[in-house]
């Protein structure tokens, strides 16, 4: 059960007892009316005398298990509803009480007047957690399944399958990296051996039809592939795939000249045809020497970087 201190009493009584909610009017106290119009002017009567409260109406709902809902009756609802008035100290307050069967799991609502009869403020510090504390001891008392037993079951259960995803994540990584081991040639030779292992890989993509990623599959779970290993990324993997392709293009271009060699191989035929060329020279009208003229260069140089500097 929850509560709530409210300022819109008429909308949350109309609420509680709006046909199309398929409840029923189950109990009230200190109400003389049955229609949601004249039952809040029952509550604004009483109000009139207090205007310093802001939040004047108290707004409970109480759930009822599902498996509880079949073995109890109307008398049973109307018997929460007074304990939940005893027990929170209503006695002197009106309130009204009403089922809701539109969702899935039936449940009740109580709209009370915070100003009592008496024209007192009840204290709605906490009422929250006071409601819960309500629910369950009337649940012990009526043999109702207990809010807190079904959450800590719950928690468990989270626990169990969160167990359960550990260990077929890891399942499904070692799978992954012994078809690896096995050298596939492409991403669909890589997907059809993971699928003979009860694992489909999938393609993940954008909305422009881009892929951006890979999908495990496997035994009820399905992981990203960072969640499976760094080197199943979408393109580490598909890299993996042409390393053998480029280690035999690597092969090929080994067995080739190389590039230097091509160079040097032309240059020694130029020197040939040079040589050649000289040999056909008349005498005194050969090349220069190429170390004369290195040399020569070097003079100058030299005597340009003497010239350099402040004169003194």
């Amino acid at each position: 059960a929850k509560a709530k201190a409210i300022a819109h009493g008429g909308r949350a009584i109309e609420y509680a007892m709006r046909e199309s909610k398929e409840g029923e009017f189950i109990n009230m106290n200190l109400i003389q009316n049955e229609t949601p119009d004249a039952i809040f002017r029952e509550f604004l009567e009483t109000q009139k005398y207090n205007t310093r409260c802001k939040n004047k109406f108290i707004r409970i709902e109480i759930g009822i298990a599902p498996q509880d809902e079949k073995k109890l009756s109307n008398e049973d609802f109307q018997k929460i509803c007074s304990s939940f008035s005893q027990k929170f100290g209503f006695k002197n307050h009106q309130w009204i009480a009403c089922t809701h069967r539109d969702t899935d799991n039936l449940h009740l609502h109580m709209i009370v007047n915070r100003i009592s009869i008496d024209n007192k403020v009840y204290n709605t510090d906490f009422i929250s957690m006071r409601a819960g504390k309500i629910a369950e001891e009337i649940s012990r008392e009526m043999g109702l399944t207990i809010a807190k037993e079904v959450e800590r079951k719950e928690k468990y259960r989270l626990e169990v399958t969160s167990f359960e995803r550990m260990l077929i994540r890891s399942k499904i990584e070692l799978t992954a990296k012994t078809v690896l081991k096995s050298h596939p040639k492409s991403f669909k030779e890589f997907a059809d051996e993971m699928k003979k292992r009860n694992v489909t890989v999938t393609e993940a993509k954008n909305k422009k039809g881009n892929t951006y990623g890979l999908r495990f599959s496997g035994f009820g779970q399905t992981f990203k592939a960072s969640q499976i290993g760094k080197e199943f990324g979408y393109r580490t993997l598909m890299a993996s795939f042409t390393e053998g392709t480029k280690n035999q293009q690597n092969i090929q271009v080994n067995n080739q000249p190389t590039v230097v060699e091509n160079i040097t191989s032309g240059i020694g035929s130029l020197l040939d045809v040079g040589s050649a060329l000289g040999a056909l020279l008349p005498d005194g009208q050969s090349s220069h020497n190429p170390d004369e003229d290195y040399q020569e260069l070097l003079k100058r140089k030299r005597k340009k970087k003497k010239g350099y500097g402040r004169q003194h």
